[in-house]
């Protein structure tokens, strides 16, 4: 999983539909199939929301077998949390076994939050894989920029938010290289030996050695470039164009769909 392509959150360029949509459109989009996602009541209005995923989905087609790959593993986790609500919700029981017992509303929840959480995750990490982490942190100024005037600290957070698109990668790659040269040195990191002190500073001492020149790097980078002294500009201007008019009227249309059919047809 370390070593796939692309890697979680990590942005791939490229020519496609959604690399060529605005920023700020592609943000305002996944918030859009975020909030479908979680006002889907009934199978149907779940069943909108993913067709709104996939369509969103082909827009870059080129990267669904490979993101799939990378988030296959998190099936494995939804499955073990919607076994866990199966048990823990009360309710009808569907079947016993010894003192543990399966509820038929902890199934029908776990089906829900499960496919919700996986939407998700799933739109998410599209939006990371055709946005560069500076576009998104631009939308993220142009969107809660109002919040400047309750003085809250908006620049701060989208700056930590950057910082965490880019170096999550890096700092995934970073382990990877890590386990890599410690097994070729002859260091057992396997899945049992990272219960063991020295497997594991062998790994996290590397780690936190790069991470803190890296970080050392950054600090240096920003104070020279006067981070945090006046407004910040950008260097390219963000204009919305005809795709974002269509993708906003593709979003509104299936929202809309999604609310009348969670809301007003729910039996």
């Amino acid at each position: 999983m370390l070593g796939s392509t692309p890697r979680f959150l990590s942005y791939q360029a490229g020519e496609s539909i959604l690399h060529r949509l605005d920023a700020r459109t592609k943000l305002l989009g996944t918030a859009v199939v975020v909030a479908d996602a979680l006002i889907a009541s009934i199978p149907a209005g779940m069943a909108v929301a993913y067709a709104l995923g996939l369509l969103i989905g082909l827009g870059a087609i080129h990267l669904l077998p490979a993101l799939w790959r990378t988030l296959r593993p998190l099936l494995v986790l939804i499955a073990l949390f919607g076994v866990l609500i199966v048990i823990i919700t009360p309710g009808h029981a569907l079947f016993r076994v010894g003192f543990i017992v399966a509820s038929r509303p902890g199934l029908d929840l776990a089906i829900q939050l499960g496919l919700q959480s996986f939407l998700i995750i799933y739109t998410s990490s599209l939006l990371t894989l055709t946005t560069p982490p500076l576009a998104i942190a631009g939308a993220l100024d142009w969107t809660l920029g109002f919040l400047r005037h309750l003085r809250f600290p908006v620049q701060d957070v989208i700056a930590m938010v950057a910082i965490g698109l880019t170096f999550v990668p890096l700092l995934i790659e970073e382990t990877r290289k890590v386990i890599v040269a410690q097994r070729a040195r002859g260091a057992d990191l396997g899945m049992n030996a990272m219960l063991d002190e020295n497997a594991m500073a062998a790994l996290l001492i590397p780690l936190l050695l790069a991470n803190l020149r890296r970080g050392e790097e950054l600090a240096e980078s920003m104070d020279a470039r006067l981070y945090g002294v006046g407004e910040r500009t950008s260097l390219h201007e963000r204009h919305f164009r005809r795709d974002d008019l269509l993708a906003a009227t593709v979003l509104a249309v299936f929202t809309a769909t999604d609310v009348v059919i969670s809301f007003w047809l729910h039996p």
